[in-house]
């Protein structure tokens, strides 16, 4: 895959992972990568990412991170960086959310093969990724200007023109 980690961190290493499993929860690998015109604030938005944030969300368990050198992209515009991270989610639904938020270049589901989910759980879990959406919509919405924002919103009503 990639060279060698520079660091590796090993979180919460009395979990009984299978256990956890068994009882729905979800293994996973996730890729986070980071890009930016400045090394070192590059390397604290991954540190800070998987250290105060990440290892922080309720229902997500760290099994491990692993940092790989951010180097200088090969066009020499901005530099790179990655996290490779083993997790352990309460179930899908909290997946979903995380990967919904933090947004990973690579998703890796490692354990259980298949799973079962009920009406209201499918519902709630459509529900979340709506909310999720309408909210990063805003955020995009408002960073455009009147004139923008009403192309956006005549593309929308029209959408063949």
């Amino acid at each position: 895959m990639m060279d060698k980690p520079i660091l590796e961190k090993r979180f919460n290493d009395k979990i009984d992972v299978e256990r956890r499993v068994r009882e729905g929860s979800i293994l996973t690998r996730l890729f986070i990568e980071v890009q930016g015109n400045n090394k070192e604030i590059a390397e604290k938005v991954l540190e800070n990412t998987i250290f105060h944030m990440l290892a922080n969300e309720d229902d997500v368990d760290l099994i491990y991170a692993k940092f790989y050198d951010i180097r200088k992209d090969k066009s020499q515009m901005f530099f790179s960086g990655v996290v490779e991270v083993k997790l352990l989610t309460r179930d899908f639904r909290t997946l979903v959310n995380i990967v919904m938020r933090y947004g990973p270049s690579a998703i890796e589901l490692i354990e259980p093969y298949e799973i079962r989910m009920s009406m209201d759980e499918m519902q709630s879990l459509l529900a979340d990724v709506s909310e999720i959406v309408q909210a990063y919509s805003s955020k995009l919405l408002a960073l455009l200007k009147d004139e923008e924002r009403m192309t956006v919103y005549q593309r929308i009503i029209n959408p063949n023109r």
